[in-house]
């Protein structure tokens, strides 16, 4: 079939997972360059613009199970089909769906989904950096079955040739969370430096995750450690000189971690203090009583 990949790429139209699973196989097996069209938001854009288009192409539009989610008594599940849009608004998670508010333009909103994130596994995604700071699991399935990993490994690692991304799970959240970022605009333009951050109540700890520093979503375990210590779990507060120190060892840490390619415009020393003004904020936000649009 004809596609914009070019006249001899080959177009896979499955129903259901296993059928999805088994075209990606074939083609593997095979050699070909294989690629999964979901949303489309970078595939698309690529061979409009002339990209030499892949031997093959999955189109995954028509997999319903790959659209559902889910929430349990502990955990919330996210098919890999499942749009911004859809997560926009789920008063369920509300991390995911701040983070998902400021993705990209409406249009990418409407099409774009969490599989597509992971697959392109931009270093300053939106969606990974609160994925990474919620210590998502990713489910995947191929011809040899099914597996789970930690985010963090499949950022690292990437899927197996023939494997396919399912779903995310994350924990349902208990305390408050937040996502924040700078860019050009909070939501047509890519993050330059973002943050997200949850509040766990129940094992009293804060998870941080920042992007736009590191070569990927970045945790910054001293100010994590230094959260867990000093927060009054009875009430899930803190005071405002503590979200500073937050930020300060946010910032340390990420001098630390391995950099992104120096951008003239936007130097280290900059994107690192802007990371600990994000992460203090985001602290404050969550435990410090702090109204939206005061400074932390």
């Amino acid at each position: 079939m004809t596609t914009p990949g070019g006249p001899s790429t080959v177009l896979h139209r499955p129903g259901t997972v296993g059928e999805a699973v088994a075209s990606l196989t074939a083609e593997v097996e095979a050699g070909r360059d294989v690629r999964l069209l979901a949303g489309g938001t970078d595939l698309v854009p690529a061979l409009r613009a002339g990209g030499r288009g892949p031997a093959a192409i999955v189109a995954l539009r028509r997999v319903l199970e790959l659209r559902v989610r889910g929430a349990s008594a502990d955990a919330l599940t996210v098919g890999a089909g499942v749009t911004y849009a859809d997560l926009a608004g789920w008063s369920l998670a509300p991390g995911l769906a701040a983070a998902s508010r400021v993705v990209g333009s409406v249009q990418i909103r409407n099409c774009g989904t969490v599989g597509g994130a992971l697959g392109s596994a931009n270093p300053r995604g939106d969606l990974l950096t609160f994925l990474a700071a919620a210590e998502a699991e990713i489910l995947l399935a191929s011809a040899r079955g099914a597996r789970t990993t930690d985010v963090g490994g499949f950022l690292r690692d990437g899927p197996a040739p023939g494997e396919l991304v399912t779903a995310v799970r994350v924990a349902r959240p208990s305390g408050p969370q937040t996502y924040l970022k700078i860019g050009g605009r909070q939501a047509a333009f890519p993050a330059l430096v973002s943050c997200a951050l949850l509040v766990d109540r129940v094992r009293e700890r804060v998870c941080c995750a920042v992007s736009g520093v590191a070569t990927g979503p970045w945790r910054v375990a001293a100010a994590e450690r230094l959260a867990g210590d000093e927060v009054d779990w009875s009430t899930g507060t803190a005071p405002l000189a503590l979200a500073r120190r937050f930020g300060e060892l946010a910032a340390g840490g990420l001098r630390a971690a391995p950099p992104l390619p120096e951008d003239p415009r936007h130097p280290a020393d900059y994107r690192v203090h802007a990371a600990g003004v994000l992460a203090a904020r985001a602290f404050a936000r969550c435990l410090a009583g702090v109204r939206r649009g005061d400074p932390a």
